[in-house]
């Protein structure tokens, strides 16, 4: 099989795909799954699933169908897919990590002279709330929300990370902080 043939058959199946055809992306799923997987773990050798990371690569793809546009060859529009979500999955369990880490830190720190035992405490106590309740904010708005405390990127740039629009992040944002706001109403 040449190569235009190739490509002719995947910009079919991506039109199938494009029309919610379930059959055809069974297809692509089974076809690229596997090698897919390989991948991915290959990117994120810090023990992250490869299985994961390719289900929410091909998540994506089902819930963007409409908007998925073949221009160039669909095994390297997947490997691109897949190593961008590796990538911002990575980066986001750095920057988490990294946040624990100074939270522990900072809950370690020594009292300072008009400190007290119950002071640090409620401190560490706070930080553990604000660490759960980060924790369980829906994952792009968590994300949002991370990369723009802890990360000090720009709306454009965090729309850029995560692959939608500024208003999008805006508005994750947004979500991010009023479910905080809500959850931690106690310690504010």
């Amino acid at each position: 099989m040449t190569l235009p043939i190739v490509a002719e058959l995947d910009r079919g199946l991506v039109a199938r795909i494009r029309a919610g055809e379930e059959q055809a992306f069974a297809q692509l799923f089974a076809r690229y799954y596997r090698e897919l997987c390989v991948y991915a773990s290959r990117i994120d050798r810090a023990g992250g699933s490869g299985e994961e990371i390719v289900q929410e690569v091909f998540f994506r793809i089902w819930m963007h169908r409409e908007r998925l546009l073949l221009t160039e060859s669909l095994t390297g529009y997947l490997y691109a897919v897949t190593r961008n979500v590796s990538l911002n999955r990575l980066a986001r369990s750095q920057t988490e990590d990294r946040w624990r880490a100074e939270a522990q830190i900072d809950a370690l720190e020594p009292l300072g002279e008009s400190g007290s035992a119950d002071a640090a405490i409620r401190e560490t106590e706070m930080a553990i709330a604000i660490d759960r309740a980060i924790g369980k904010l829906p994952p792009r708005c968590r994300e949002a929300f991370l990369l723009r405390r802890q990360r000090h990127l720009s709306y454009a740039e965090i729309a850029q990370t995560m692959q939608t629009s500024p208003k999008t992040v805006e508005i994750q944002i947004g979500k991010a902080l009023r479910l905080l706001r809500a959850a931690l109403a106690e310690w504010l």
